[in-house]
């Protein structure tokens, strides 16, 4: 016993030191004792997912977002769910694509209601299962440039603004904490250069992207206020405010949540 006691602290020693010798154990855990509900949940989980990444996709029935779903399953990587407005159109698309509906389900969102988002989330939350979302890709957003006179949402806010920018805020706000337990989360938002004053479409094309000191969001934001910055309507400038509004979430995000949670 008194040798095999030596032989430990020489080992320990030549780890440099005690305090050192210890570091390999600060990420050991307790192992969890499942119950009979949790093995369950898991065994469901490994026959809906088996191994592939669960990725999360707003608008994806045309441009960018078809896109990368049709991407994205071929890899034959991922489990990829569609949050579309439209569910009738995004099933005869994934059906005129040829997409594999083993790989590919389709849940209603509607990013002009709040509470429909709210309504996505709790029904993904039941649909996922043990799996954890590995990506979300915030790319749903409307584009009105000539419109003449600001849209009201649901909740009576200015639509662009709403569905490119507020409601991806709040989905993200409730799906954040449960994609830290995911390996290598990641959240991606599709900007535009408009959103940028360093760019030829963003500084150099009238109206230019500028929240100023977010008057109108002080304000309520909420009808008649149509502006992030309480100015009167321009409808391209509302698209260029929402694309700068989640580029700057993208930084705050990534600057307060990226050692808490690992998400990019």
């Amino acid at each position: 016993m008194k040798r095999a006691s030596s032989l430990l602290l020489l080992a320990l020693a030549a780890a440099g030191g005690s305090a050192d010798a210890f570091k390999f154990m600060s990420n050991l855990q307790v192992p969890k004792i499942l119950s009979e509900g949790e093995k369950v949940e898991i065994a469901k989980t490994e026959d809906r997912f088996g191994d592939k990444k669960l990725v999360v996709i707003t608008g994806c029935s045309s441009g960018l977002g078809r896109q990368t779903v049709k991407n994205l399953l071929a890899t034959d990587k991922y489990h990829v769910i569609g949050a579309v407005r439209d569910v009738d159109k995004m099933e005869a698309v994934a059906e005129i694509d040829g997409w594999n509906m083993d790989n590919f389900h389709i849940m209603e969102c509607e990013l002009n209601s709040f509470a429909s988002v709210h309504k996505f989330c709790d029904e993904l939350k039941e649909y996922q299962l043990a799996k954890p979302v590995d990506r979300l890709i915030c790319n749903a957003g409307v584009y009105q440039p000539s419109l003449p006179y600001a849209k009201w949402s649901v909740d009576g806010h200015e639509q662009t603004m709403q569905i490119n920018y507020l409601s991806h805020f709040l989905m993200i706000s409730r799906l954040l904490d449960g994609m830290k337990e995911a390996p290598d989360p990641r959240v991606t938002m599709v900007g535009s250069v408009t959103g940028n004053d360093n760019t030829v479409g963003g500084g150099g094309v009238y109206p230019i992207a500028d929240l100023k000191q977010l008057d109108g969001f002080k304000a309520g934001f909420s009808n008649p206020v149509a502006m992030a910055d309480g100015y009167g309507f321009i409808g391209a400038k509302a698209y260029k405010d929402s694309k700068l509004s989640l580029m700057m979430m993208s930084n705050f995000l990534h600057s307060k949540f990226n050692r808490s949670h690992g998400i990019t």
